[in-house]
């Protein structure tokens, strides 16, 4: 089907939404009101909103806590998106990544990676923190291995864009994801249970999927409830991966996960929210998935996938390895938030967390049945424990706001090796000179006097922290009816360590340092700030703007790239700021959002390839600025019928970054005698010109107690770079998401699509290094997701 063809069908199918609600329009055109006679939605239940954005009768009472207190997403003077629950169900988004199909902003990455307005931290090492924060019930998690976890009893989901580190905790220089899951409710006993099927287009057979989510609400006493969840899910890899080697080979993904939490409000003033959770994740698909997507002229691998039966394209999803590919993840938690409400108004909370998670993983990283790179074994060992105490001020007080102090520590314990024998066979790397799992002997060549581990290779072993402690306090003063200031700061003492071993086993080939060794600690103090006015002329518009810098502490490289070398990583720092304006028009059934927004990134953390370790290092990338316009619309143009349209223009690029790793084949005079080029100028890799999303939902009455539904989303996403050798820009995307089902008061079924055309695209496009290093050939392999491809699927809900 060509690309004309299905821009007609996706417009069809949301025009044909439109066209199923001939009563309805008929009645909003006789001028008879559909919102009077309408309950107000649950925020629980509204679909993706942009800042003002809610599909319910009345967007103002869309509740959020963009700004740590709940507050209408009308009144908020931040561009944040929102995602329900219901959207969530419907739309069968069942993890972070797929959010990015609503939330034009943020794009998500490799190795759950994200970046919210073209910047992120797009790192392999566990030595520094992300620049988009990623929050769940109040707790900042200070790693990305966390949002591995599928969806579950979650209440709803926003995006808040740009620098939110004054008040969500660690970091946030970019923006942060703060996911609320739903909470007990006192008084009520129910049961509800989601079923899920799916089948993956891919080559030779389609991949199935089976997901079943569990909840279960339960009263304990008068004051108090328990709420337990529950998930299961198998899912077949989008790749067909297969092994000629020994070992585990597991690229299908499982997750069993459960979460309970325990609400108890003894007083009316005051309220005691305990939560414990625990997952296990196996498999690699979605996070290694890798394919080749063509080879470079001098390539060493033609002959060798073609007897593998692998042909390199921009759809191929087959490859064959010769290794173990295996990635186990376990996480978990508990936390307790207490709050007491004054009669006055003033509210003192504090929460209290512990995160864990623990990782073992390995990958084929040549993608081949022939060892050229084998082993890429990681393990990690984390945990974080923070507290937060926060007072709140009455939100009518001509001051309001709030204020407290946090405390955060984390550790990391890791092992990671990477080693291969460069395609020559066992017979040869066995003897002398390579001396490969060789049984020492004393004498003269050719006896082997040493046994090496591998014919070239690189490990580590060490022990990262992190301890932060911060003041803060965000205000606002009413200067009048109308307007208002908007004041606040954080102080944030953080401080990092790093004891480093590297290359402890012998090889014939080290990539990297012999038997390095580094132990270094870094510290910093920061005060971040922001200025802002928020002017309110009607009920109805929302005028705002404001400025600030952020900030995101300090880290390490886990890599040394010459002995003795300093491998501190610089604090991150964002100066800039926003202006937007949010309407709602025609008693509230239209509204609209725009938002102008310029920030200025200086040492911006990002990793670079260093060919002659063959590794990941990470440094600072000097400066960077991102500027653009967010956008959105949404209209309830008759009873149970709503369209919304939103979207990002941006422009991110590198101010100053003159070291960029070069790319196999690249020639001087923009390629440098050290390896590296300048970058100043470019667009910032992960970053789209343009991102946008279209939507139609309707719900109508079939009988007295039967509704239908359906609804239809048109994605688009400009081409998106992830690298600046030539072949690694990502082509424009155009999607569609569909659905159409039934629902009863304690049932629903629906039929979905995701991606319905089939538009197959990658996450990441990246050169191959072997290839580079070993033939100076130019190959490209891909990364692929859940949503590279289309997917169908029949969801049944039940509700007791």
């Amino acid at each position: 089907m060509n690309r004309t063809t299905k821009w007609l069908v996706s417009s069809a199918t949301l025009a044909l939404t439109i066209a199923c609600a001939p009563a309805a329009l008929a009645q909003a055109a006789a001028g008879q009101s559909a919102v009077a006679t309408t309950p107000t939605a649950d925020p629980s239940t509204t679909s993706p909103v942009t800042s003002q954005q809610a599909v319910t009768e009345d967007p103002g009472d869309i509740i959020v806590t963009a700004q740590r207190r709940s507050e209408s997403v009308m009144k908020v003077p931040v561009s944040v998106t929102v995602v329900g629950a219901e959207t969530l169900t419907k739309n069968g988004i069942n993890d972070l990544r797929a959010v990015s199909k609503l939330a034009p902003s943020l794009q998500p990455g490799q190795d759950n990676q994200f970046s919210i307005r073209g910047i992120g931290t797009a790192t392999f090492a566990d030595t520094v923190e992300a620049s988009v924060t990623q929050v769940i019930d109040d707790v900042a998690l200070g790693s990305r291995y966390f949002a591995s976890a599928g969806f579950y009893d979650i209440e709803r989901v926003e995006v808040l864009n740009g620098p939110q580190g004054l008040l969500f905790g660690k970091n946030a220089s970019a923006g942060v994801v703060n996911i609320t899951t739903a909470a007990p409710r006192i008084g009520e006993a129910s049961l509800s249970v989601d079923l899920e099927g799916t089948s993956r287009a891919r080559d030779g057979s389609d991949g199935l999927g089976i997901l079943v989510r569990g909840t279960a609400n339960l009263p304990v006493g008068d004051d108090s409830a328990l709420r337990i969840n529950a998930i299961y899910s198998s899912q077949d890899a989008i790749t067909q991966l297969r092994s000629t080697g020994t070992g585990r080979a597991e690229n299908d993904v499982g997750q069993r996960a459960f979460r309970a939490k325990f609400l108890t409000k003894p007083t009316d003033n005051l309220s005691i929210y305990l939560i414990g959770d625990y997952g296990k994740f196996t498999g690699i698909s979605g996070t290694f998935d890798f394919t080749y997507r063509s080879l470079g002229g001098t390539s060493q691998y033609p002959a060798i996938l073609a007897g593998a039966g692998v042909t390199p394209s921009a759809r191929n999803l087959s490859s064959v390895v010769d290794s173990e590919y295996y990635r186990d993840l376990e996480t978990g938690g508990i936390q307790g938030k207490v709050a007491y409400a004054f009669d006055s108004g003033v509210e003192v909370s504090n929460i209290a967390a512990w995160k864990t998670y623990s990782l073992g993983q390995n990958f084929d990283s040549d993608f081949t049945p022939v060892d050229f790179f084998n082993v890429n074994r990681s393990t990690s060992s984390y945990d974080q424990f923070s507290n937060e105490l926060r007072v709140t001020l009455p939100a009518e007080n001509r001051l309001t706001g709030q204020f407290g102090l946090y405390y955060f520590y984390s550790r990391n314990n890791f092992t990671n090796e990477r080693a291969g024998s460069s395609g020559l066979p066992g017979f040869v790397t066995g003897g002398f000179p390579f001396c490969v799992g060789a049984t020492p002997a004393a004498g003269p060549p050719p006896a082997c006097n040493v046994s090496n581990r591998a014919f070239l290779g690189q490990d580590s072993a060490g022990r990262n922290t992190n301890e932060s402690f911060a003041g803060f306090g965000q205000f606002t003063y009413a200067l009048s009816d109308t307007l208002k200031v908007i004041a606040g700061g954080r102080v944030t003492r953080d401080k990092v360590t790093l004891d480093l071993i590297e290359n402890v086993n012998p090889y014939f080939v080290t990539l990297g340092v012999p038997g390095n060794r580094f132990s270094g600690s870094d510290s910093n103090t920061n005060f971040s700030w922001k200025l802002g006015l928020d002017w309110q002329p009607t009920p109805t518009t929302l005028v705002y703007g404001f400025y600030g810098h952020g900030y995101k502490g300090p880290g390490f490289s886990n890599a040394s790239p010459a002995p003795g070398a300093d491998l501190g990583v610089s604090p991150e720092i964002s100066k800039g700021g926003e202006v937007g304006l949010k309407q709602a028009l025609f008693d509230r059934r239209v509204n609209l959002s725009v938002s102008a927004f310029y920030t200025r990134f200086e040492n911006l953390q990002v990793q670079a390839f260093d060919a002659a370790l063959q590794t990941i290092v990470l440094q600072n990338a000097a400066q960077a600025t991102t500027k653009g316009i967010d956008f959105s619309a949404q209209a309830r143009v008759a009873k149970g019928l709503t369209l919304s349209a939103s979207g990002t223009l941006l422009d991110a690029k590198y101010d100053s970054y003159p070291g960029r790793q070069c790319y196999p084949g690249q020639t001087t005079p923009s390629c440098a005698i050290n390896g590296t080029f300048d970058v100043s100028g470019r667009q910032v890799p992960q970053s789209a010109r343009f991102t946008g999303v279209l939507s139609a939902d309707y719900e109508v009455p079939l009988t007295s107690d039967l509704r239908g539904t359906m609804g239809g989303n048109f994605y688009h996403r400009s081409p998106l770079l992830s690298e600046y050798a030539p072949g690694a820009t990502i082509p424009s995307w155009n999607t569609f998401d569909g659905n159409i089902g039934v629902r009863g008061d304690q049932w629903n079924l629906s039929l979905f699509c995701k991606n319905c055309f089939n538009e197959v695209r990658p996450v990441s496009i990246e050169v191959e290094a072997g290839d580079g290093i070993n033939a100076g050939a130019l190959t490209y392999i891909q990364r692929w997701s859940y949503d590279s491809v289309r997917t169908i699927g029949l969801r049944l809900g039940l509700q007791i």
